[in-house]
């Protein structure tokens, strides 16, 4: 099972052009949630807060991991260095 922020990569990754995505975030202003000015997913932040630094290193590497099998899936080399 992929992470949650897979999906929504996964969901930018079918935008054939930057128009297509614009229109995307006009058409959802709420797709990404609560964000500050800089566009910072605030609730994203304040669970990650919640979760100690090791938890933190474990999500990162499963993350890395997901975007790794990502990557061999569409069959390209590993280009992501630890």
């Amino acid at each position: 099972m992929l992470p949650l922020f897979c999906y929504g990569i996964l969901s930018l990754m079918q935008h054939e052009s930057m128009e297509d995505l614009i229109r995307f975030q006009e058409e959802n202003p709420n797709y990404w949630g609560d964000q500050d000015e800089n566009g910072v997913d605030l609730a994203r932040l304040r669970e990650n807060l919640k979760l100690t630094p090791a938890e933190r290193i474990q999500r990162n590497d499963q993350a890395l991991q997901a975007l790794r099998q990502m990557e061999h899936a569409r069959g390209r080399s590993a280009t992501l260095t630890r």
